[in-house]
């Protein structure tokens, strides 16, 4: 017979594993996960639980780094064709300050809460509207972002509105010695993002669909043809982008 602390293992495995689970969006998750704390306040849920902080994990991610130009790859998971942006930046930022630079080249308006999933753990900035749980989570304005990509071909994820679940890949594609860039700069990018508040990537994909087929005049097509008529999903504008880059001051 299972003992009380292998049954509860037992129990958080099948849990984080169901297809229920991971289809809940982080920020549910993650309420999930602290009830489960809550309730029953096992030693063993803090093993198995993704995103325990660590001191010397947060230690290791707070460190000054040497110096580097970093480019990245920012692609939206789930979009069909793909929605990217290509860009070099000082290694030396914040994952907050980093957190911007996404905003800005992806043309997102910064509007909702976002969170970053590396292998150190989860991190996100507090907010007073958000309840920020220091024991679950690392601040992201002390995290520095050569401290969580530090080799080439190295992924993080960044998730932008939790009611949305915009994802995001994060790729370091290479690493370079040039120490002479002191702001980010975009150098390609491919496709519009989606409208904000439009009920995530799956929904958007729809939404193209959808629109592709002008023949159709039912009432769900002259909504979205009404909802989209300033969305242009193959738009980007390069020279705007770093435009926008160049506004960010860190």
């Amino acid at each position: 017979m299972l003992n009380h602390e292998d049954l509860l293992q037992s129990l958080i495995t099948k849990l984080k594993t169901s297809e229920e689970y991971r289809a809940l969006p982080p920020l549910d998750q993650k309420r999930l996960e602290t009830t489960l704390i809550e309730q029953f306040q096992e030693p063993i849920l803090t093993q198995i639980l993704p995103n325990v902080t660590n001191p010397k994990v947060e230690k290791e991610v707070t460190q000054p780094v040497e110096k580097k130009t970093f480019q990245l790859k920012i692609s939206l998971k789930g979009a069909k064709p793909p929605i990217w942006r290509r860009v070099l930046i000082p290694n030396i930022v914040s994952l907050h300050q980093f957190h911007h630079v996404i905003q800005a080249v992806m043309g997102w308006t910064n509007s909702h809460l976002y969170s970053f999933d590396t292998r150190h753990g989860e991190f996100e900035y507090p907010n007073e509207e958000y309840e920020f749980d220091a024991n679950r989570t690392y601040d992201s304005s002390k995290a520095i972002l050569g401290n969580v990509l530090d080799e080439e071909n190295d992924k993080i994820s960044y998730t932008y509105d939790f009611g949305d679940n915009w994802q995001h890949q994060i790729l370091l594609e290479k690493i370079s010695e040039d120490q002479k860039l002191n702001f980010p700069v975009c150098l390609k990018g491919k496709r519009n993002r989606p409208l904000e508040n439009g009920g995530g990537i799956k929904h958007y994909q729809h939404v193209l669909e959808v629109l592709s087929n002008p023949g159709e005049k039912d009432e769900e097509v002259m909504f979205f043809r009404e909802w989209f008529a300033d969305h242009n999903p193959e738009e980007f504008d390069l020279e705007g982008t770093n435009e926008r880059l160049k506004e960010i001051r860190f």
